[in-house]
């Protein structure tokens, strides 16, 4: 797995944003100045990730000026459309057919009959490619106690300003 202080494995993968399909290039990204906070699910309508999402949602995160938020599963992007509209996900939702999961490290062999998603895990690239952020868990519906979305939002309070959210796990 990537770890903190290493330098981001660069991607390409097809996504969609507010209902816009196109392929997400991380180094355009990092080209722009922009850092990216890549989130990983095995699954859209994962409960536990969209307890996350949703938290990630209402504090605002993805209207942070300089931050991109890149939710990363396995489905397609239609899936991933239908998805981010009911939850009114203002992120960019990316399908990966096991690429970009494999090059950092967090990738199941086989996970509830499907071979090669994402698991849960979090990676905060900085705009210089340095990974300031790193978070996995291996089972896809844990409720961890500090949550992900709480422990990267300590960074991106500093950096940003942003707000720190809390999860609730339960509402989902």
């Amino acid at each position: 797995m990537i770890e903190s202080g290493q330098k981001a494995p660069d991607f390409a993968l097809p996504g969609v944003e507010r209902g816009e399909p196109a392929v997400y290039e991380l180094f355009r990204a990092i080209e722009a100045g922009d850092s990216v906070l890549l989130w990983f699910a095995p699954a859209t309508f994962l409960p536990s990730t969209t307890a996350e999402l949703v938290a990630m949602r209402d504090s605002g995160w993805g209207e942070i000026p300089d931050l991109r938020v890149w939710v990363i599963t396995m489905d397609s992007i239609y899936a991933a459309a239908a998805y981010a509209n009911e939850y009114e996900l203002p992120f960019a939702l990316l399908g990966d057919g096991a690429s970009a999961a494999d090059y950092y490290g967090v990738r199941y062999d086989e996970w509830e009959g499907h071979y090669g998603p994402p698991k849960r895990a979090a990676f905060l690239v900085a705009s210089d490619w340095n990974v300031e952020f790193t978070w996995v868990t291996e089972d896809a519906f844990a409720a961890p106690s500090p949550s992900p979305v709480e422990r990267v939002g300590a960074i991106l309070a500093d950096r940003f300003g942003a707000s720190v959210p809390t999860v609730d796990y339960d509402a989902y």
